[in-house]
């Protein structure tokens, strides 16, 4: 491997910069290469940010040990962007070498492109001026050493004389023998010891003084008054009105250039084009695993045989299974490419779907996705016209997601969803009708979400169900564990009523009793409101009138705010009385927001009522 260095001036801040590297063909086209001693391929892409003085580096592979189906090899570096929003790209030949080398003096020209257009300097950093070094003098030569004499031989060493004999040692003197020693004396006895004297007697202790009576206890003083309520919680996790976003920004209309679409009936991407799969989906060639952020949905899952193994659905709605289960949800991801194409599976004119940019929608409803033959893969291509840093969403409705592709020069990058996580367990009013287009991703609730600044909106209606009514699914109660509490919402709407408004009134409060305790113990901090009964005439049954008027009772009676259709009446926690702010439909407004079957909004009707309800939220929301 070889070392690249680049230095980026004049820049503010250069770690914002990315630095990447990626392997091309000399028609500057993405590039697969083997090196012959290595397992595996070479394809970049690698990625750097400068230091604080824009200096970077890369540790890269020398072309020469690289062999390329498509010939000899170059590497792109990409060096952030010019201020026209097009990559700044330098091509290189990496030599084979231990010291780092600087990217100017590798860098090439591709067949047809001059050497000398590019944009960057490429410098090794500018270095500070030399001071001048005085002359030096002129060293003298040394003379010739002399030659050394010869030294004389040593002479020879005299003759050690003889050592005199040692003198004889004198006799020791002997050692007189030990005396004995004498017997030990006798001990004496020991004299007997005398009596213990007797121990005196114990004096009799005094008697103990007698407990005087406990005196009365004093009555305990009156209660003090109740302090005022403490703060609700942290700020940073409930709504606030002053939080919420502008109505007038939050659902407007993206205001960038209308974007070029068009779909083909093909899973064949335009060549060079790299594939970010969903998570799941099998990798292959130069696929990479997509930083997607999905909303408004869970638990995804591929399908168990082909062609559903490249597509993706969430089960996280009932009845919790692929295909069959929930069909409305989002995908938010970061690019700077200018065109990008989605792989989806077409499943009939109801596959449709919404592109959003940078927080704006494209279109105000969902669209068709233009496929052609159900069960077929297709390719929507989405061309921006200009290649710059954007946030893009797409909301599905019945569309399985096969992943995003993007040119070689483009990156991705994973986006945070925002407001935290929005939800509505609702029936058709919510989920859709064949009143309104796109179904649940185009109801009123979609729309309420945007306003209220959430963009993970979870769309958890059923269409035919409600309190005490499974319909063709299930009841609100039977769905509540797996379908809400299981997804930690932090805000909730709970619509329900109309389906049952013709059974027993106590049947419905007991089962709005029952869920509204499973909320309360599932998600105790989770901001609850409870939208009564639907009233689609300006006259509405005393059915109807009743089911709104139990919904409302047991509402208080679990702590939740509650606002009714019928009149319009917005409740705080207690059931207090906040606003009325009159019937939602009248029989002056029905015609323009109900459909044909007297029943669903149009999607008028949802744009109306994503307006009233938010404007009802409002008022149980603190300043």
């Amino acid at each position: 491997m070889t070392v690249v260095r680049g230095k980026l001036l004049d820049l503010p801040d250069p770690s914002r910069v990315r630095v990447t590297a990626v392997l091309v063909d000399l028609a500057g086209e993405r590039a697969v290469g083997y090196v012959a001693d290595e397992q595996g391929e070479i394809t970049g892409q690698d990625q750097v940010a400068p230091d604080g003085d824009g200096l970077w580096e890369l540790d890269l592979t020398p072309n020469a040990q690289i062999t390329a189906d498509a010939g000899d090899t170059a590497w792109a570096i990409t060096e952030g962007r010019a201020l026209d929003g097009t990559p700044n790209v330098t091509y290189v030949v990496v030599p084979e070498s231990d010291d780092p080398w600087w990217l100017g003096d590798v860098r090439i020209a591709l067949p047809g492109t001059a050497l000398s257009t590019g944009t960057i300097v490429y410098v090794p950093g500018p270095e500070g001026p030399q001071g001048e070094t005085g002359p030096t003098g002129a060293t003298g030569s040394t003379g010739a050493q002399g030659p050394a004499g010869a030294t004389g031989a040593q002479g020879p060493a005299g003759a050690k004389g003889d050592t005199g004999d040692t003198g004889p040692a004198g006799p020791d003197g002997a050692t007189g023998a030990d005396g004995a020693q004498g017997p030990k004396g006798d001990q004496g006895d020991t004299g007997p010891t005398g009596p213990q004297g007797l121990k005196g007697d114990t004096g009799d202790a005094g008697a103990t003084g007698a407990t005087g009576p406990t005196g009365p206890t004093g009555a305990t003083g009156p209660t003090g008054a109740t302090g005022p309520k403490g703060d609700p919680g942290d700020p940073a996790t409930l709504w606030r009105r002053r939080d919420l976003p502008d109505p007038a920004l939050a659902d407007s209309l993206y205001t960038g250039s209308a974007p070029t679409i068009s779909t083909a009936q093909t899973t064949t991407p335009t060549t060079g084009y790299i594939k970010y799969a969903p998570p799941l989906v099998t990798l292959s060639g130069s696929d990479v695993t997509g930083p997607y952020a999905y909303a408004g949905a869970g638990n995804f899952a591929i399908g168990a045989s082909s062609p559903d193994t490249n597509y993706t659905l969430p089960t996280s709605k009932y009845p919790n299974t692929y295909a069959s289960g929930q069909g409305i949800w989002s995908v938010e991801f970061g690019t700077d490419a200018q065109t990008f194409q989605v792989r989806f599976k077409y499943i009939s004119s109801s596959t449709n779907y919404r592109l959003s940019v940078d927080g704006r929608k494209v279109t105000d409803l969902m669209q068709s996705s233009g496929g052609t033959t159900a069960g077929s893969g297709h390719m929507l291509t989405v061309d921006l016209g200009s290649a710059a840093p954007r946030r893009i969403r797409l909301d599905f409705y019945t569309m399985p997601f096969g992943g995003v592709y993007l040119p070689p020069s483009a990156t991705m990058w994973r986006v945070p969803l925002q407001g935290g996580r929005l939800m509505v367990l609702g029936d058709s009013i919510s989920d859709g009708s064949a009143q309104n287009t796109g179904a649940g991703a185009g109801t009123w609730f979609a729309r309420a979400a945007r306003l209220l600044g959430s963009t993970d909106a979870w769309e958890q209606g059923r269409g035919g169900t409600g309190y005490i009514t499974p319909g063709s699914y299930a009841t609100f109660g039977d769905r509540v564990a797996a379908d809400v509490v299981a997804w930690a919402p932090t805000r909730l709407a709970i619509w329900g009523g109309y389906n049952d408004n013709t059974g027993s009134q106590s049947a419905i409060g007991s089962a709005a009793a029952s869920l509204f305790s499973a909320v309360k113990t599932g998600l105790p901090n989770c901001q609850v409101l409870v939208i009564g009964c639907w009233a689609p005439t300006g006259s509405p049954a005393g059915s109807i009138v009743n089911t709104d008027t139990t919904l409302r009772t047991q509402a208080a009676a679990a702590g939740f705010p509650f606002v009714s259709p019928v009149t319009g009446s917005v409740y705080d926690v207690t059931g207090a009385l906040i606003v009325t702010q009159g019937a939602w439909i009248t029989s002056g407004n029905a015609a323009g927001y109900i459909g044909g079957d007297s029943v669903h909004p149009t999607d008028a009707g949802h744009v109306y009522l994503s307006r009233r309800i938010v404007a009802a939220w409002r008022e149980v929301l603190a300043p």
